[in-house]
C-alpha cells in the first residue's frame, strides 16, 4: 500500500537566473483530434515513464551528501511540465537552469534528511544551507514515504495536489501559471532510509553496589526481526522567477482537466479552471457557480477553491467531482459538459467547454469501407478514414481455422498480447492451476487480450481458472469482449474483499473454475480481454520492497470451445496518402480484413474486422429486357444474364407465395449474355412470372 504527501508554497521571491541546461523545444498539441492527443502522450509523457530504473544520484544520506543528479532524470522531469502545460494550451517551452538545479537539489535534500516539508526550514534543522532554504521558499515541494514520489512522479503528484492541505491547488497554479518563469530549477532525492535521531543520552548514574552473583538463567527467547526501515523520497521544483515579457501560446482560460480530447491517466478528482491575470481580466471566483453536466445528467461538484487576483500567480476556481462520478477506464470516451458562471471581474461572467477523457491505449475504431464479396469483374478496393496522427497503416489478412482455443501461460509465444507493456511481465512461476506458470495483474489499468480475432460458435464456451490474493474490496478484475460494434462489454467480473486492515494468508486457498456460454456472439468476430481495475477503497498496489504476488489476481487455463480462430496470412502497408488498398492478387477465399495504425512507434487496432468473400467468377446479374405476349398467345421473355450456370423461369398461381420452375436452360459459361424463352399462356389462370439463377 503507498502513500505521499504535499505542501503549498506560499512566499514569492521572484528571482532571475540564466545559466541554460536541459533544452526544450515550443511544444503544441491539438486537444481537438484525439490521435494528437495520443501521440503527444506516447511522445511526451510516456518517456519520462520509469525514470527510476535509469537515473544517477551522486549523493547519500548517510554521508549528508545532496549530491548530483543525472542529467537524464532533469530532462524526465521538464519533459513532464512542458507536457502539462502545452496540454492545458500554454507556452511550453519551459527550460532548466544549472545554479537552480543545485539550490532546488540542496532543499530537496534537507527535506528527505528531516523527514518533513517546509518552505521555511530552520536552521536547526539536521541538515541545513542557506541555497536549499532560499530554494525551499521558492518551490513546489514534495515528500514520498515508502513510495519513488520524485521527479516526474512528483510533477505529476503536484498537478493532482491532493489532500486536504491542498484545496487550493497551489502546486497546480503555479506548474500551469500563464506567466511561468521560462527558467526552472529541480532537485530529487530516491527512496532512501529516513534518518531517525536517538534521543540524548542521560547523565550517567554512580555505579551500584556490588550484588551477589544471582542463579543462572535460561537463555533468553531470540529478539524478534526488527520491522522493516521506512524510506522517503523527495522533490523541489523551483516555479517562481521572472515573467516572460511574451508569449508564445495565448488562452482565454486555464483548465485541468483541459478542454478538449485528455488521456484519462492524467485527470484526477480535483478540477481545476483559471483565468490569466491581465489588466482587462482580474477575476474573482467569489460567487461563482459551477455546473459539471455528463450524458446531459448533472454531477455533484464541491468547491474548495475560490481564487482572485491577490494570489500571486492567476485567479483559479477549485472543485472536486462527486466520488460516484470519478474517471473509470472502461475502453470508452467520456465526456464531461463543464460551466462556470457568476464570475467578477472579467470581460466574460461565463464560460463552458466539454472535457473528453479517452483512454491513450485505444484508438478510435473506424470501419473498412468497400464490397463484401469481390468477383472477377467487379471493383476490390477498399478505403479507411485518414488518421492525422498516423505515421503507417497496416492491413492484416486473416483466415477462419475452427480449433478449440487454450492459452496456459507455458508457451514461449502466446496467443495473447497486452497494451501495458510486454506480456512476459505478467507471466509468473509457481503460483498456478496446472502446469508451472500462470497470467498475474496486480496494477491498476493493466490487462491483455487475444491476439488474433476469434469468430465463436453456438456452442462456444469461454472458460479460465482464477485465484485472488490481497484484492481491495473496490478493485476487481473483469473479463470483457469485443465485437465488430467496437466497444468492449463485460461479460463477467469479480470484486476483491480487502479492506485497508487484513489477516496475513485471508485469500483464496483454492482456484475457482469460471465458465462463460458466449453464444451470443456466433459469427462474430471479437477479442477477448482481462482488465484489472481500481475504483474505490484501500489500494493494494505493491511499492517498492513489497512482495507482488501476495496481491492481486492470477488467471491461468484459459479456453474457448468449438470456434474459428483468425489466422494472419498476409500483411501489408497502406500509403497515408490515399488510404486505400486492393486485393486483387488474393486467392478465391474466406478473409478477415483489418487496419491498423502506427503512432509513435506503437501499433493501434484502427478498423475492426471485416469479412469478405472472393469468388471465382462474374458478379451474378439477370435483367429481363423484354416481357411480351404475342397474337399466338405465347409470352416471349428477352433476358441478359452474367455469372450465371443455370437459368430457370418460374411461375406463381398465388401471388407470389409459391413459385414452380417449368424451363430452365443451362449456359456454357457465365458471360454476359442475351437469352429468348417462349412459352404459352395459360388463359384460366392469372400468373407471376420470374426469372432466378444460380452458379453451381
Amino acid at each position: 500500500m503507498n502513500g505521499k504527501y504535499t505542501i503549498l508554497i506560499y512566499f514569492i521571491s521572484p528571482l532571475i537566473f540564466f545559466t541554460w541546461t536541459a533544452k526544450a523545444e515550443e511544444l503544441i498539441v491539438d486537444n481537438s483530434d484525439r490521435s494528437q492527443v495520443i501521440k503527444f502522450f506516447f511522445d511526451q509523457y510516456l518517456p519520462s515513464e520509469d525514470f527510476e530504473n535509469r537515473h544517477e544520484w551522486t549523493g547519500s544520506i548517510e554521508n549528508r551528501n545532496p549530491g548530483q543528479l543525472s542529467e537524464r532524470i532533469h530532462q524526465d522531469v521538464i519533459m513532464r511540465i512542458n507536457y502539462f502545460r502545452a496540454m492545458a494550451g500554454l507556452n511550453a517551452n519551459i527550460k532548466l537552469s544549472d545554479d537552480l538545479n543545485n539550490m532546488a537539489q540542496e532543499a530537496a535534500f534537507m527535506m528527505a534528511y528531516q523527514n518533513t516539508l517546509s518552505h521555511y526550514p530552520d536552521i536547526d534543522w539536521s541538515y541545513y544551507s542557506e541555497s536549499g532554504a532560499r530554494a525551499a521558499r521558492n518551490s513546489n515541494l514534495s515528500l514520498g514515504i515508502n513510495l519513488a514520489y520524485y521527479g516526474p512522479a512528483a510533477v505529476d503528484g503536484q498537478i493532482e495536489d491532493a489532500g486536504e492541505n491542498n484545496k487550493s491547488l497551489g502546486h497546480r497554479r503555479w506548474i500551469l501559471y500563464s506567466k511561468a518563469p521560462l527558467v526552472m530549477g529541480h532537485g530529487s532525492v530516491p527512496l532512501n532510509d529516513i534518518i531517525y535521531r536517538p534521543e540524548p543520552e542521560p547523565e550517567p548514574e554512580p555505579e551500584p553496589e556490588p550484588e551477589p552473583e544471582p542463579e543462572p538463567e535460561p537463555e533468553p527467547e531470540p529478539e524478534p526481526e526488527p520491522e522493516p526501515k521506512n524510506r522517503n523520497s523527495s522533490m523541489a521544483l523551483w516555479v517562481i522567477g521572472e515573467n516572460p515579457k511574451s508569449y508564445t501560446n495565448d488562452v482565454d482560460f486555464i483548465a485541468w482537466p483541459p478542454a478538449g480530447y485528455v488521456p484519462y491517466q492524467v485527470v484526477y478528482h480535483r478540477w481545476s479552471f483559471a483565468i490569466p491575470h491581465t489588466k482587462e481580466n482580474a477575476a474573482d471566483f467569489k460567487s461563482a457557480n459551477v455546473v459539471v453536466t455528463k450524458g446531459g445528467i448533472k454531477i455533484p461538484v464541491t468547491i474548495t477553491h475560490r481564487g482572485n487576483r491577490f494570489e500571486g500567480n492567476d485567479p483559479t476556481l477549485g472543485f472536486e467531482i462527486s466520488n460516484n462520478h470519478l474517471i473509470q477506464n472502461n475502453g470508452l470516451d467520456q465526456i464531461y459538459s463543464v460551466q462556470i458562471s457568476n464570475i467578477i471581474g472579467t470581460e466574460k461572467d461565463t464560460y463552458s467547454y466539454e472535457v473528453k477523457t479517452i483512454d491513450p491505449y485505444n484508438l478510435k475504431t473506424i470501419p473498412i469501407k468497400g464490397p463484401k464479396i469481390i468477383y472477377d469483374d467487379t471493383n476490390d478496393f477498399f478505403e479507411i478514414d485518414s488518421i492525422s496522427a498516423a505515421d503507417k497503416y497496416e492491413l492484416l489478412i486473416r483466415k477462419a481455422t475452427r480449433t478449440d482455443w487454450f492459452e496456459g501461460a507455458e508457451e514461449e509465444n502466446t496467443k495473447i498480447q497486452s497494451d501495458s507493456g510486454s506480456i512476459k511481465k505478467f507471466i509468473i512461476d509457481d503460483i498456478n492451476s496446472k502446469g508451472s506458470q500462470s497470467f498475474h495483474l496486480v496494477n491498476s489499468g493493466h490487462s491483455f487480450k487475444t491476439i488474433n480475432d476469434i469468430i465463436p460458435s453456438e456452442k462456444s464456451t469461454l472458460k479460465f481458472d482464477t485465484l485472488f490474493r490481497y484484492v481491495g474490496d473496490g478493485t476487481k478484475l473483469s473479463v470483457e469482449i469485443q465485437s465488430d460494434s467496437d466497444q468492449w462489454q463485460t461479460v463477467w467480473q469479480r470484486y476483491g474483499k480487502h479492506g485497508y486492515r487484513v489477516v496475513v494468508g485471508d485469500w483464496d486457498k483454492e482456484w475457482t473454475i469460471n465458465e462463460i456460454p458466449i453464444s451470443q456472439y456466433s459469427g462474430q468476430t471479437i477479442r477477448i480481454r482481462f482488465i484489472y481495475q481500481y475504483e474505490s477503497g484501500a489500494n493494494w498496489t505493491p511499492v517498492p520492497g513489497e512482495d507482488s504476488l501476495e496481491m492481486g489476481a492470477f488467471i491461468d487455463e484459459i479456453s474457448i470451445s468449438e470456434c474459428e480462430e483468425l489466422i494472419p496470412l498476409d500483411s501489408r502497408l497502406i500509403s497515408t496518402n490515399t488510404n486505400t488498398f486492393s486485393l486483387s492478387n488474393v486467392n478465391y477465399g474466406i478473409y478477415s480484413l483489418r487496419v491498423r495504425a502506427e503512432i509513435s512507434d506503437k501499433w493501434f487496432d484502427l478498423s475492426s474486422s471485416k469479412l469478405i468473400s472472393k469468388v471465382e467468377g462474374l458478379k451474378p446479374e439477370i435483367e429481363i429486357n423484354d416481357f411480351k405476349l404475342t397474337k399466338s398467345k405465347h409470352i416471349e421473355m428477352d433476358v441478359t444474364s452474367k455469372g450465371m450456370k443455370h437459368l430457370f423461369v418460374q411461375r406463381s398461381q398465388d401471388r407470389g407465395i409459391t413459385w414452380e420452375s417449368f424451363l430452365n436452360k443451362k449456359l456454357v459459361n457465365d458471360e454476359k449474355k442475351r437469352h429468348q424463352f417462349r412459352f404459352p399462356t395459360d388463359n384460366l389462370k392469372s400468373n407471376l412470372y420470374r426469372v432466378i439463377g444460380n452458379r453451381d
